[in-house]
């Protein structure tokens, strides 16, 4: 699936790599749901975007089982559809990774790789035992080109050993409200690593309020350690301009999963609309139908957007 690099040894997980616990308590969330204030990852403002719902059908049809819209911050989506239906959601799986991972260790702090997150199956970074990245560096890898060695570096970073992250992401998805969410590994290979559209939706506007991982998701190429010219997998944001990330996600149980998000101009104020399509057949029809989605959603809050009722807006730059 990657582009980098797709060889690695098949995996066994569960090594120390460097540093003992840091997050015995799941982080706390970084204001969706909150009252808003001004603070580190970006201007929010106090009050709701209004639209009138347009009650109807899409104009298109979808080839997702499980899709929603939502405009950034907002609790009513603009479209749902099986939102609360839970299912394997593959590497998508790594979102809730990065946001831990966000969380808890500093950028450039040094993961010294393990045997057994070197021999994660799957995408990977070509990583060695007892080689060295930093967070970033292992985050830009799992993010971009979705690679296995690199969540499971990261989880030993955060929690001493994968079985330990995984309660902590377990523990974090009930206090973060994902009730229809369940972890098994933190890289998505195993079906066991299951959710819903609304919560993967959820859990996008959190690592969205994070500047590292909002850039790294809206990132083309980079270079790597032992990958000089690394590029984004993510087939959308090559599509549309206006895309900044998220995450893709494909297994033979999830079939192929798409987290997305775009900011467009309406009415001179910056607009994020984030979206989740579970299950599609194939990337180039889910593709497409995250377009529609994102041309029906920006088609529908237009002519009715208050330019003076934004809450939790993207701030204008995207750069951290």
């Amino acid at each position: 699936m990657a582009t980098v690099a797709l060889l690695a040894a098949g995996g066994i997980l569960g090594s120390l790599v460097l540093h003992s616990s840091r997050a015995a308590a799941p982080p706390r969330p970084r204001g969706v749901g909150a009252r808003p204030v001004a603070g580190a990852h970006g201007t929010e403002l106090a009050h709701p975007i209004r639209w009138v719902p347009r009650g109807t059908p899409l104009p298109f049809a979808l080839h997702e089982p499980d899709a929603v819209l939502a405009v950034y911050g907002q609790s009513q989506p603009l479209y749902a559809k099986n939102a609360t239906q839970q299912g394997p959601i593959a590497s998508t799986t790594k979102l809730m990774t990065a946001y831990l991972v966000a969380e808890t260790l500093p950028m450039n702090q040094v993961v010294v790789i393990s045997p057994s997150a070197a021999a994660t199956g799957g995408s990977d970074m070509r990583m060695q035992p007892g080689e060295r990245f930093t967070v970033r560096q292992l985050l830009t890898g799992m993010l971009m080109v979705s690679a296995n060695d690199a969540a499971v570096a990261l989880a030993q970073a955060v929690s001493g050993h994968t079985a330990a992250f995984v309660a902590l992401m377990n523990r974090t998805a009930q206090s973060l409200g994902l009730h229809h969410t369940h972890y098994a590994d933190p890289d998505g290979i195993s079906p066991g690593s299951t959710s819903s559209a609304g919560d993967l939706l959820r859990l996008a506007e959190l690592d969205l309020k994070i500047p590292v991982l909002r850039q790294i998701v809206r990132t083309k190429t980079a270079s790597l350690p032992n990958n000089p010219t690394v590029i984004n997998i993510n087939g959308i944001l090559w599509r549309d301009p206006t895309v900044i990330g998220l995450k893709t996600g494909w297994t033979t149980q999830a079939a192929c999963t798409l987290v997305f998000a775009a900011q467009r101009t309406v009415n001179g104020y910056p607009v994020t609309l984030v979206g989740v399509l579970l299950h599609a057949r194939l990337f180039t029809t889910e593709y497409v139908d995250a377009e529609s989605l994102l041309n029906w959603g920006y088609a529908s809050i237009a002519p009715t957007v208050d330019v003076l009722a934004f809450e939790n807006q993207m701030p204008r730059t995207l750069n951290p």
